[in-house]
């Protein structure tokens, strides 16, 4: 059910609307649920300036890269992540803005369009365009606002729109504003969890096949000991993903938070004497029946053969930040890979965040 609130400002209406949707694709991929942050901001008083946009969604244009800018500084400030642009679903968002000017409507779903069936909603227009993840995504639209600041503070100030630019969950951004001769200006940007090969910081290109290798590039400086435990890069720590995610954002570790999904960081050591493995966890999740998703705390061998569960997590442990610490003595001597493992079940889904690992020397002995 939807519930929708009117808040009068001075010049503008404030329309919230939050819907969660569920269905499930064709192919047998088994249940998506898409949580998308339906509102909108309505410029009632504000004059437009008319212009062009390019037609490629790639070439950003310095408000657009402003916006960028000022959500990536107020998420730092929430210690949250930043944004990276993603080139494919801002291919979605520059349509959907060039469809409200042209078509003269203001919504979320496609009332007209020269790229989209009617009736699309933003998930259906971001698959369309490649961007076809089981995850959550999200959008937020105004018209009115010429600048990238206006628009930033409009929607900051509503908590829906707030909500959205502030969701942990997102890693990539679709961001476009466009106006149309006689038109004002209507932006919309796109949010999705993925991290899509043409997802790049401003001034970058797009290329996971880079990136993978300047991943690769940073593993061969692992040493004996356990290193870059804060997580401040993806440095030493391998990392592998169903869906291809980035798993170590700034400061932390995220693994699951979607659907039939397997997720892996791990480091090689080597266990000196007494030591103990020390790290930081918490677990938020949607699940209702306990226990569904999984966090093993384990050791491998190179190939990934499992040598022991150090320790078990599920969403039944959901919480805040709690420091966890782990005896290794009866290791003492090997060369082993730490793993965070989690697995993900069809339904629901729960986050597993980590960060502060090191080996530390035990109190006993």
């Amino acid at each position: 059910m939807a519930t929708w609130h009117m808040q009068e400002i001075v010049s503008h209406g404030i329309i919230p609307r939050m819907w969660h949707w569920m269905g499930r694709q064709d192919g047998g991929r088994g249940m998506l649920r898409y949580l998308w942050v339906v509102v909108a901001i309505l410029a009632l008083l504000i004059s437009g300036v008319a212009g062009e946009k390019s037609a490629s969604a790639t070439a950003y244009d310095a408000e657009e890269l402003q916006f960028l800018q000022l959500i990536n500084q107020y998420r730092k400030d929430n210690g949250l992540g930043p944004l990276l642009l993603s080139d494919t679903v801002s291919v979605a968002s520059e349509h959907h803005s060039e469809d409200m000017a042209r078509y003269h409507f203001f919504a979320h779903i496609t009332a007209a369009s020269s790229y989209y069936t009617s009736g699309s909603q933003p998930w259906d227009r971001m698959r369309a365009e490649g961007y076809d993840y089981n995850t959550f995504m999200g959008e937020n639209i105004a018209v009115g606002y010429e600048s990238a600041e206006a628009a930033f503070q409009a929607w900051r100030n509503s908590p829906s729109h707030n909500a959205a630019m502030l969701d942990g969950r997102y890693r990539v951004i679709g961001i476009a504003r466009l106006a149309v001769p006689g038109s004002r200006w209507y932006w919309t940007t796109d949010f999705g969890t993925i991290v899509d090969p043409s997802a790049h910081t401003p001034g970058e290109e797009g290329d996971g096949a880079q990136a993978s290798q300047r991943r690769e590039e940073k593993l061969v400086q692992d040493g004996p000991g356990l290193e870059n435990g804060e997580m401040e890069s993806d440095a030493v720590w391998e990392q592998e993903a169903t869906d291809d995610a980035d798993l170590i954002l700034d400061g932390h570790a995220r693994l699951g938070d979607y659907d039939n999904g397997e997720d892996e960081i791990r480091q090689k050591v080597r266990v000196g004497d007494n030591e103990e493995l020390s790290y930081r966890v918490k677990i938020e999740t949607t699940e209702r029946e306990h226990p569904s998703d999984h966090l093993l705390v384990r050791l491998t061998n190179e190939e990934g053969k499992q040598i022991a569960v150090l320790e078990r997590y599920s969403d039944a442990d959901a919480g805040d930040w709690r420091r966890q610490t782990v005896d290794l003595s009866g290791y003492a001597g090997r060369t082993v890979y730490v793993s965070f493992f989690v697995e993900t079940d069809p339904l629901l889904t729960t986050a597993f965040y980590l960060d502060g690992v090191s080996l530390e020397k035990g109190t006993g002995g």
